[in-house]
């Protein structure tokens, strides 16, 4: 079977989970024997020619963003940009007929893309990981800029130009696979851009970063942990709230890049709470090095006060035998499940946080039944079967 898959970003240039959960996937559809075509985003991260070389991926889109910010061109450029993209699927398209297309993340690109490979009455699948769904025609400034002005005027616009100027419709063949039905939920009640069909298929980690660690009896060091971007919405500094009335020999490590400007909000707010010395940052980890990462704390703190659309994080800190203590928000209410695999604790309250660490501390009957739980949790979700849902769902399409 021919794929090809549409991306905003494509590892190794890439920002998050949702585009190395893609190249997971696009790699095992090749071990599987399936001929794949990747088009992606022009940005790049750092020099290419250090890449190894990339099994046809073409890096071709231009899109509505740049250093982790939304752009609005002048219309001029807004204009080139979508004839380029337009032109670049047309040629993709001819040269390598695929028999299913199947699109990843969309927040930034043209939405024209969907709509010309819903004209042409493609085999489509949707993957999605966030709520582009939701937010993708706003920030697309081509669609944003039309849905703005009377449809007579934006469908003038169309026959003119001969670009799409209106937000997609998937067709009724195009299947949505959602990561978690809070996403699904989400995206019935408010996405722009409309579905028919639609299945659950959830994320998973890759064993092969994240095998799975035999619990064994290891005395309590105090070490937490937490791993994400760094930003306000994920929590962090309620854990360093949560310091001040634990003991002095509990440490806070957190882990990943973002803001800046919010890392040096939790550092000024560590030392006016006099618990500068107990917290340590980590810049950027590998995925292949964050498992040892894990293995080293006595326990995961995944605080985020959104919803989020999954959240790997807990799955992977279970595969390393780390009790979690988190907030069920989101896609992660899903698999999580207070008292069997986590301790659950209310939005914003760093008190619940330290009184949940310190019956961690006191109690290794539950740190052993939360370390358990989580392992069989884990073991459901990998991606490996992820790929394999996905891989049915794209063979289902692509013989409809």
């Amino acid at each position: 079977m021919k794929i090809l898959v549409l991306s905003n970003l494509y590892p190794p240039h890439a920002v998050g989970g949702y585009e190395l959960s893609c190249r997971d996937t696009v790699e095992r559809w090749r071990e599987a024997g399936h001929q794949i075509r990747v088009l992606t985003t022009t940005t790049t991260f750092h020099d290419p020619a250090d890449d190894p070389p990339e099994p046809d991926v073409r890096r071709v889109f231009e899109w509505y963003w740049a250093d982790h910010h939304i752009t609005r061109p002048a219309p001029r450029d807004r204009y080139r940009i979508e004839r380029a993209n337009q032109q670049r699927l047309d040629a993709a398209l001819a040269e390598f007929a695929p028999d299913v297309v199947s699109v990843w993340a969309m927040g930034g690109m043209s939405m024209g893309l969907l709509t010309a490979c819903i004209a042409r009455a493609l085999p489509m699948v949707v993957v999605i990981e966030d709520d582009w769904l939701v937010y993708a025609p706003h920030v697309d400034a081509w669609t944003a800029a039309w849905g703005r002005r009377p449809r007579l005027l934006a469908e003038a616009a169309r026959r003119l130009t001969g670009l799409p100027t209106g937000v997609p419709k998937l067709s009724e063949t195009a299947t949505v696979a959602f990561a978690s039905d809070y996403l699904r939920r989400r995206a019935r009640a408010e996405a722009a851009i409309g579905f028919t069909r639609s299945e659950i298929v959830p994320l998973g980690t890759d064993p092969a970063d994240f095998p799975s660690r035999r619990p064994g009896e290891r005395p309590w060091q105090g070490r937490l942990l937490m791993v994400g971007r760094v930003e306000p919405r994920k929590g962090f500094d309620i854990a360093v709230r949560a310091l001040v009335d634990l003991p002095d020999d509990v440490t806070l490590r957190i882990v990943g890049t973002g803001d800046d400007r919010h890392r040096s909000e939790l550092i000024a707010m560590a030392r006016e709470l006099g618990v500068a010395d107990r917290l340590g940052f980590d810049g950027f980890v590998a995925r292949h090095s964050l498992a040892a990462v894990y293995a080293e704390s006595d326990a995961l703190l995944f605080l985020s006060r959104w919803d989020e659309p999954f959240g790997l994080v807990p799955l992977e800190a279970m595969t390393q035998a780390v009790p979690v203590v988190a907030i069920r928000r989101g896609g992660a209410a899903e698999f999580l499940t207070d008292g069997l695999n986590c301790i659950e604790v209310p939005v914003d309250e760093p008190s619940a946080v330290s009184n949940a660490v310190r019956m961690l501390a006191s109690d290794d009957g539950l740190r052993r039944r939360l370390v358990n739980a989580g392992l069989t949790t884990s073991a459901a979700y990998r991606v490996d079967r992820f790929a394999s849902q996905l891989e049915a769902l794209h063979i289902a399409a692509a013989e409809h």
